[in-house]
């Protein structure tokens, strides 16, 4: 589903196995260990393997969590470029989605944060004198940021090379 097609209301939920069970805790035990609340990565597990759109209540139903946790979790997945809103026309529920681009915005979030220490590095910088010997620190985080805004940029021209049109991706060699 591309993300201006119409999203359709599921006519079925996933059927949660005890293997995809156990994908959705993992997820969630991967982003714990990145700093996002484990409930956040439980629901991008299940929007991941989803065939389509989720209500915050098909979430609450399938992974047995309260709505307040749903809405805050989303709050941070949305701004986070993991999860979109979507809609159907005629039907005033909100839908979310593992959107196409969500790696695309993962690595865009990492140029923006890059950007930012890159920003607060400088003025640090600036506000020591030119024979302060901690500038060296300043400096390389500076590069380090500079550094680090490439090879983002680079991963997401490769990514999109990878991608290519529908018709022209590459299978996965393994």
């Amino acid at each position: 589903m591309k993300n201006t097609d119409p999203p359709h209301r599921p006519n079925k939920l996933p059927k949660v196995t005890p293997e995809i069970s156990k994908f959705i805790e993992n997820v969630g035990m991967y982003f714990e260990n990145t700093g996002l609340p484990r409930i956040g990565g439980r629901i991008l597990g299940l929007l991941m393997i989803s065939h389509g759109p989720l209500s915050a209540e098909n979430i609450e139903t399938l992974l047995r969590v309260s709505r307040g946790s749903i809405s805050t979790n989303m709050r941070i997945l949305i701004a986070s470029g993991l999860v979109e809103k979507t809609s159907v026309t005629g039907d005033r529920t909100t839908f979310y989605v593992f959107p196409e681009t969500a790696l695309e915005q993962r690595m865009a979030v990492g140029i923006q944060s890059a950007l930012a220490f890159k920003k607060v590095s400088e003025q640090g910088l600036a506000a020591l004198s030119t024979e302060d010997y901690a500038r060296h620190h300043l400096k390389n985080a500076i590069e380090w940021s500079d550094m680090l805004v490439e090879a983002f940029q680079d991963a997401i021209t490769e990514w999109r090379t990878r991608q290519g049109s529908p018709t022209e991706r590459k299978q996965p060699v393994y």
